[in-house]
């Protein structure tokens, strides 16, 4: 950052400069996230529509064949439907966290005059570190879990914003342990709060509510959302809604559960999945820029070469082990 350059402006740089990386490269950006999230929305889907047809003849089964009137061996059956579908979502959720780590790498080479004609090396790059990547993954998921506590969601929101560097340093550090990206993130990020906090915001703002908002409100003026809820309608169509509804009646509660608007709430929501899922590129490229940006401005300075020493003593001593 220019000695003259307003923290603001300089946010609103790597912002726009993120959107200008990700448009130039769009198609790419779009191709490999396809699998990533709409895997995952097809393996749902596969699930729920094993798991609607079945229901329906389950019925007709048992009265043609006494050993379907076991419970125990109907949900067993039920399981094993529904297993072609949780693989592909477990593939397409894996491949997504692997994203979250090789984007910030094809976000470097890009950033540094690169191209992303092979996308697979910046991926097999994330995968044959998927071990640290898991305790990584633990890591943070402990630190969130403790922090999901309603007494701790301030500090929550505090450290997710001193956190929010880990998978960069993780991923443009090949040295880098779990503590290591933790602790490096923690301190670029505590002489830079203002300026992180504001791009986070800005994404967040940008990326998890304004285009979701906005895309969703296109597939409810073209009646898109009521067209594609009538496959999910039909399985909520199985729920006692109508019990549900005398209940809340019974005790005065003013509220109705209708089919074909919960069916609509959910078309919605998948949709706002899908924009915040192809979105992710613009998230890893702002704030790779912003990590390459910090690390540049300290790397002279106490808290770089504090870091560097360390993670060099750690790795000389691996290797004299």
């Amino acid at each position: 950052m220019k000695k003259n350059e307003s923290a603001f402006s300089n946010v609103m740089k790597i912002f726009f400069d993120g959107i200008k990386i990700y448009i130039l490269n769009f198609n790419k950006f779009i191709k490999y996230m396809a699998f990533p999230v709409l895997g995952q929305i097809a393996g749902i889907c596969i699930i729920f529509t094993a798991a609607y047809f079945f229901t329906l003849k389950v019925e007709t089964i048992t009265r043609i064949s006494p050993v379907f009137d076991n419970i125990l061996f109907v949900f067993l059956l039920l399981l094993i439907i529904a297993l072609p579908g949780f693989f592909i979502f477990c593939k397409a959720f894996w491949d997504y966290l692997i994203a979250m780590l090789a984007l910030n790498s094809m976000a470097s080479n890009v950033i540094e005059g690169g191209s992303l004609d092979d996308i697979s090396i910046h991926v097999d790059m994330a995968r044959r570190r998927s071990f640290s990547y898991v305790m990584l993954l633990l890591l943070l998921s402990i630190i969130y879990l403790i922090g999901s506590f309603p007494l701790f969601w301030v500090l929550l929101a505090i450290a997710a914003i001193y956190l929010c560097l880990t998978f960069q340093v993780f991923a443009l550090e090949e040295d880098a342990t779990p503590i290591d990206a933790v602790s490096m993130s923690i301190s670029f990020v505590k002489y830079n709060f203002g300026k992180t906090l504001f791009l986070l915001v800005l994404l967040m703002v940008s990326t998890y509510w304004l285009l979701p908002g906005l895309i969703s409100w296109g597939f409810e003026a073209g009646n898109l959302a009521g067209f594609l809820s009538y496959p999910a309608e039909q399985f909520i169509k199985l729920l006692p809604l109508g019990d549900i509804n005398n209940t809340l009646s019974g005790y005065h509660i003013p509220v109705k559960f209708e089919s074909y608007e919960i069916a609509k709430s959910v078309v919605l929501s998948v949709v706002s999945f899908a924009v915040v899922g192809f979105t992710l590129p613009i998230r890893s490229i702002c704030c790779t820029i912003l990590y390459k940006q910090i690390y540049a401005q300290n790397y002279a300075g106490k808290i770089a070469i504090e870091q560097t020493e360390e993670m060099t003593e750690k790795s000389s001593r691996r290797h004299r082990i």
